[in-house]
């Protein structure tokens, strides 16, 4: 079992070795070649490998300094070194050098779960000061064994005797995390773990083999999660089904587990059309069409959504996913030189406009008359049922004028003309109102619905800094890190529609009547912790991925593809436009809780350059 855990310094905890001579380089003009030409000069001429005349404390800095000056004027006659402090090399070495954030952070996290952590590197006693300024890991570190102060260093064997005696972790109760292979070598012979660094990634991947950590909690983030709808008159557990009270003033089962949340949303015996009468059982405080798709069941509900779920294919996503890329663009590109900004209006720009591409609605026509009205049907309060029935009729009239050729519609490749074109491909042909009844989905979830899983996405990632740096690090992590926090994430203020249980059911919480009303809680469900592992945390590696936030079976959310390739190339381009963006945590953040969703009003970065990150 592991007791210590050891991280070398220098390309580990630093940033890598390379890329320091590289920044050395910068300052001094002396090239990395011919640095290390030199260094390995002066340590030849003491028949000792290349850093341990200094490493072993051998020779002082102001020593190594002049015979390193000595060997550059040697090798390199004509080099100018006028801008190299040799002589107080560690000072100048170290400058403006920032430790490797990813590796900090994991050294932290397992110290917070009790192992002992040491710090085991060749070092300069004359550089400890500036070295251990970077990574200011003084008060997690237990043990820090450097070369300077026992005249040896890796990879020699009593190095790590030394180090075991220092700490009281014998063989395999030490892991070695270090850059150099031979390093690594040396100690494995010493029955030592080790990893060998290639990457911050590849080394969280394998620290978990060995070791348990914490991730970022999406408890963490203040007011993230919604404040339910419901009333709660009985608690839910694992063995035991819940009832609670929901907007309608209907009692419901609530439903929990994983398992059985999974069952109830495929089962054919459980109604949603029951739900939308008047005095019917709903988490809306007004009914909504018979023809939306979430209104429907069985062969009603397969029918319209074979037809429409062509359009939202991954194919046909990737179609419009060029001009997905140019608007996104258009919208981050005009921020590249500004310092502080709101990214969430640019969010907004970016989804609509996407939207109104793949629909085919006139852009200016979407912003001035489709989104006011969408927006109160989303984020409406539930208290003024009046003012959402007036917007949400609006609306629906407006889609039934471009359906029915009153409103002009601008791309003729768009989803509205080729549904109305196709509608005879449906068994039996789509009606005006059944094509309306999708194309309010796609208009209110397509905008509305996608800018609040983006919003609330980016806002997590810009929340935990270590989240943004590893998908910095590798942009192959994005759709894995999505995924999570969509598992963690609802839209709005409920998880689910209540269903009609048309039979009795049984499931692992218990048994449910015929004729009663059911709430299938997606969002507990997906913090299932006999299913998730830790399941708050937002664990990027996590290997269960499956999660119910898009619904599952028939009712499976329509615009699952567009959303997650859209988040997806957008998250791609922020990164790549501001790599070092931070979240502005100066200023207070507002949350929008509607109707139907729960989203941040603003997300305020700070737009660093690679200079003040």
């Amino acid at each position: 079992m592991i007791k210590t855990i050891w991280f070398d310094f220098g390309g580990v905890l630093s940033p890598p070795i390379e890329e320091i001579f590289n920044i050395y380089h910068s300052k001094t003009g002396i090239s990395p070649t011919q640095l290390k030409e030199a260094m390995a000069d002066v340590a030849n001429s003491m028949s000792m490998p290349m850093l341990a005349p200094i490493e072993n404390a051998i020779l002082t800095e102001i020593e190594w300094g002049s015979a390193l000056r000595q060997s550059l004027q040697k090798l390199y006659p004509k080099l100018d070194t006028t801008r190299a402090e040799l002589e107080n090399f560690g000072k100048q070495w170290f400058a403006d050098i920032k430790a490797n954030m990813i590796m900090v952070w994991l050294f932290k996290q397992l110290k917070k779960q009790g192992y002992q952590l040491g710090i085991l590197t060749n070092n300069v006693i004359e550089w400890e000061k500036e070295w251990r300024k970077m990574i200011d890991l003084d008060e997690y570190a237990d043990f820090i064994v450097d070369s300077c102060k026992f005249s040896c260093r890796k990879p020699d064997k009593e190095f790590f005797t030394i180090a075991e005696k220092i700490s009281g972790s014998v063989g395999s109760e030490n892991l070695l995390i270090d850059d150099v292979k031979e390093n690594c070598f040396s100690a494995s012979e010493m029955k030592w773990a080790t990893i060998l660094f290639h990457s911050n990634i590849q080394v969280i991947k394998e620290v978990r083999k060995y070791c348990n950590f914490d991730f970022p909690s999406i408890k963490d983030i203040p007011n993230y999660d919604f404040v339910p709808s419901y009333k709660v008159i009985s608690e839910a557990n694992s063995r035991r089904l819940g009832i609670i009270e929901i907007l309608s003033g209907h009692q419901a089962y609530h439903v929990t587990n994983f398992k059985d949340v999974r069952e109830i949303l495929t089962s054919s015996q459980c109604l949603r059309k029951p739900t939308n009468v008047i005095g019917g059982a709903s988490i809306l405080p007004t009914l909504t069409p018979d023809e939306l798709l979430l209104n429907l069941d069985g062969n009603a509900h397969k029918r319209m959504k074979n037809f429409a779920m062509k359009s939202y294919g991954v194919a046909n996503i990737h179609n419009i996913q060029s001009d997905m890329l140019s608007i996104i663009r258009k919208y981050l590109e005009k921020f590249g030189d500004v310092k502080y900004f709101d990214l969430f209006p640019a969010l907004d720009d970016i989804v609509i406009e996407i939207n109104a591409k793949l629909l085919g609605i006139d852009l200016d026509m979407y912003k001035q008359v489709l989104k006011p009205l969408s927006k109160v049907v989303q984020l409406a309060d539930k208290n003024n049922t009046d003012y959402l029935i007036e917007n949400f009729t609006q609306l629906y009239e407006y889609i039934m004028d471009m359906i029915e050729g009153k409103q002009s519609i601008q791309e003729s490749s768009g989803i509205i003309n080729l549904w109305i074109q196709n509608r005879g491909k449906a068994n039996p042909p789509l009606t005006d109102k059944e094509i309306c009844g999708l194309l309010l989905g796609s208009v209110l979830g397509g905008y509305q619905n996608v800018l609040t899983g983006l919003s609330k996405v980016v806002y997590v990632l810009l929340y935990f800094p270590i989240l943004w740096k590893l998908l910095q690090e590798d942009k192959a992590l994005i759709p894995d890190t999505i995924n999570e926090i969509f598992r963690l994430t609802n839209l709005g203020t409920a998880s689910t529609f209540p269903r009609i249980a048309t039979e009795e059911i049984k499931l692992l919480q218990g048994t449910i009547p015929k004729d009663s009303v059911v709430y299938p809680d997606a969002f507990l469900a997906n913090r299932d912790s006999s299913v998730f592992t830790h399941p708050l945390q937002i664990n990027p590696f996590r290997e269960s991925k499956i999660h119910l936030q898009f619904g599952y079976g028939a009712h499976h959310c329509m615009g699952r593809n567009l959303a997650e390739i859209e988040i997806q190339s957008l998250l791609q381009e922020i990164l790549s436009i501001f790599p070092n963006l931070t979240l502005d945590t100066s200023i207070d953040i507002q949350w929008d809780n509607g109707v139907i969703l729960h989203r941040p009003k603003s997300i305020p970065v700070i737009n660093f350059t690679e200079r003040e990150k």
